[in-house]
């Protein structure tokens, strides 16, 4: 639809790493987004706090680039003992 209307489509995701994995996938299937912003501001927001959640944080490559996964579904698995610990009730 942006690009339709000669737009930029360009999302901006000030979420944890599952929200940012979302957001890049739809990025990629978007062909004229140039680039996605994303929380990284340490030392207050780091790879390991925003992406708490996650077995792995989710980062970009030295190039800069972000690299989605070739695994089953959005690609990440969630660090279910931390979960388990954190659980309220």
């Amino acid at each position: 639809m942006a690009q339709e209307a000669n737009l930029v489509f360009t999302p901006h995701t000030w979420t944890n790493g599952m929200g940012l994995v979302a957001n890049a996938h739809l990025t990629a299937a978007c062909a004229d987004a140039p680039f996605v912003e994303f929380p990284y501001d340490p030392p207050e927001w780091t790879l390991r706090r925003r992406d708490f959640p996650m077995l792995e944080p989710f980062d970009i490559d030295l190039n800069g680039d972000i690299v989605l996964s070739d695994r089953p579904r959005l690609g990440y698995e969630l660090n279910e003992d931390l979960l388990a610990r954190t659980r309220i009730g």
